[in-house]
């Protein structure tokens, strides 16, 4: 399994608007996707501007793939909305 971990940082007055976007729409987009285990979206407590974005992936040869489908673009494009900033990180976990 590969565990994938981004932070993303929201511009300052955008954090609710982002929340709801990524409940509504966004964990369901990434969800529908071949090869994900799992996803979820957390709020930090010390800094209510930053979330985390946990994926499970399969594989990384799921992840890979993913980058040629559409919901890549169009999860890039509603984060990028949002976003002031991110990193991401991939792990291998087992």
């Amino acid at each position: 399994m590969l565990l994938e971990r981004s932070e993303l940082l929201i511009k300052e007055g955008q954090e609710e608007p982002f929340h709801v976007a990524m409940q509504d729409t966004g964990i369901g987009m990434l969800a529908s996707v071949p090869g994900v285990i799992s996803v979820n979206v957390g709020r930090g407590v010390e800094n209510p501007s930053k979330f985390m974005l946990l994926v499970e992936w399969e594989n990384m040869d799921a992840h890979v793939a993913y980058r040629q489908n559409p919901v890549c673009g169009q999860l890039r494009e509603l984060i990028g909305r949002f976003s002031k900033g991110a990193s991401m990180e991939h792990f291998r976990m087992g």
